[in-house]
């Protein structure tokens, strides 16, 4: 069965024998499944549908509720040679989430049980459909966090965060989502369930987990994780501090992570940034390169030495205290420009970037990604661009230039070649200034074509050996981290 040619008999056919596995009110066919679901948050898949191009176009969408129900999902899809994408909270911004081969579309979020919560070891067996805000909620009463708070909280799922290997505010201390998992539970391809060692790198041989975590679902859905939980800390302490230059303000934030100093938060924004972005939601003036940081922990003592010693890392390399309440009120509001009327809309174009680089290439990257996208149209587009650094590492940091652009081209192929470009033209002076190109947000379609440039040929064959091994029929999300032979 070819499902970029599947007939209406076809459809109909699969509709039924998936309504087999997961009850007929479970199932949705091509029409109302594309109605009910046009694809991921992403700039793509919205203009796309908008202007009646649905970059998703699966031909049935199927609710799950048990491991049971998608091994034998993926059996039928495997026997039929049919794709599948699995779809969590839909909250991913390059696009990995549509079926844009067709096929079934696999809804997730029917598993999102919390299994078991273990209080003494302080891990958690999750269903990978639970919503991040809502298993958050339910840990906070028993005074439990996940520490993974990722802008899209309320609406990502818990597999879909490590479907892209994602990352959250709090990173920085605690790190990216794959830093949190200690073990999986996957449906291969043919139906197989597997489940990782109950620990991570104790095992002999490699790190099956780390592979999977960032895959996209190109190998497998992911149905339940086993997490890391921590007590909810006793302290939050916050500083804010403005620099004369970006350079002083990145140099604080290598020494203040090469020093050992954790900041559960450390956010550099800069001018453009600090102006546009940081002061509409600390609601006080900026207008220099601005530091907000967030120190906790279960010993407010330790948080307040650690405060205390990256404040007079800062003062050495002339930042000047704004003392703690700009940070206290960014936290409190942090999430307040995803939703209207601060989120962008068309008919906008925008898109942000996150490029991840050691601190010998990171000042070099900001420059020549951020001095890229500008170039990248012509001025008459009005294109604005605010950056910050928001995660960083005992190694380096990324940059996070978002762009807009108030009103693009009425025709959506000119739109599209116009945000096309400006990708273009980030990513490969990313990749020329030494840099990776992603850091969080995951491939999806909008970075694909960037794969073979980041990995090299062989790389991409070694991926590519992976997926032919693992599907070898090619049904989970054909065409995806182009890990398709060439």
């Amino acid at each position: 069965m070819s499902p970029e040619r599947m007939t209406d008999a076809e459809m109909r056919a699969l509709v039924t024998a998936l309504g087999k596995i997961v009850g007929p009110a479970n199932v949705l066919d091509r029409e109302a499944g594309r109605q009910r679901i046009i694809g991921d948050m992403s700039w793509l898949t919205i203009s796309a549908a908008a202007a009646g191009n649905q970059l998703s176009r699966q031909d049935a969408v199927a609710t799950v509720a048990t491991t049971e129900q998608v091994a034998d999902i993926l059996r039928l899809a495997n026997a039929l040679k049919v794709p599948v994408t699995p779809f969590g909270g839909g909250s991913g911004v390059q696009g990995a989430a549509n079926a844009d081969r067709g096929g079934v579309l696999l809804s997730l979020r029917g598993m999102n049980r919390i299994r078991s919560i273990d209080e003494r070891s302080l891990t958690c067996v999750v269903e990978c459909g639970c919503i991040v805000s809502e298993l958050e909620a339910e840990l906070n009463t028993r005074g439990l966090t996940f520490t993974h708070y990722p802008a899209s909280a309320e609406w990502a799922t818990v597999g879909g965060s490590l479907a892209a290997r994602g990352s959250g505010v709090l990173s920085t201390r605690y790190g990216n989502i794959q830093d949190h998992i200690l073990s999986i539970e996957l449906v291969l391809p043919n139906g197989s369930v597997v489940t990782t060692p109950r620990v991570p790198k104790h095992g002999v041989g490699p790190e099956l987990t780390q592979l999977l975590i960032g895959s996209e679902g190109t190998l497998g859905v992911i149905t339940a994780i086993t997490i890391k939980l921590r007590k909810l800390p006793a302290a939050r302490l916050f500083s804010t501090f403005t620099f004369p230059t970006l350079s002083a303000g990145i140099e604080a934030g290598r020494q203040i992570m090469t020093q050992n100093l954790r900041p559960s938060v450390m956010r550099l924004y800069d001018k453009k940034a600090a102006m546009h972005s940081l002061e509409r939601a600390v609601q006080m003036d900026l207008r220099d390169v601005t530091m907000v940081m967030m120190f906790d922990g279960d010993f407010t003592s330790v948080a307040q030495a650690e405060r205390d010693e990256a404040q007079r890392i800062c003062q050495a390399l002339g930042g000047s205290d704004l003392g703690p309440k700009p940070g206290a009120i960014w936290w409190e509001k942090r999430y307040v420009f995803y939703h209207p009327p601060f989120a962008p809309k068309l008919p906008e174009i925008w898109c942000t970037m996150d490029v991840v680089a050691d601190y010998a290439h990171i000042e070099k990257v900001y420059d020549r990604v951020t001095q890229a996208m500008e170039d990248a149209v012509d001025p008459k587009w009005n294109l604005s661009l605010v950056t910050h650094l928001s995660h960083w590492y005992d190694w380096g940091s990324m940059i996070y230039p978002r762009f807009k652009i108030p009103v693009g081209p009425t025709d959506h192929r000119e739109a599209l070649e116009l945000h096309d470009k400006i990708v273009h033209d980030a990513t490969m002076a990313a990749l020329e200034a030494g840099a990776v190109i992603n850091d969080h947000h995951g491939v999806g379609m909008r970075l694909a074509p960037y794969m073979k440039d980041q990995f090299g040929s062989a790389g991409m064959s070694a991926l590519r050996a992976i997926k032919q091994a693992l599907d070898p029929n090619n049904i989970m999300c054909p065409g995806k981290l182009a890990l398709e032979a060439e």
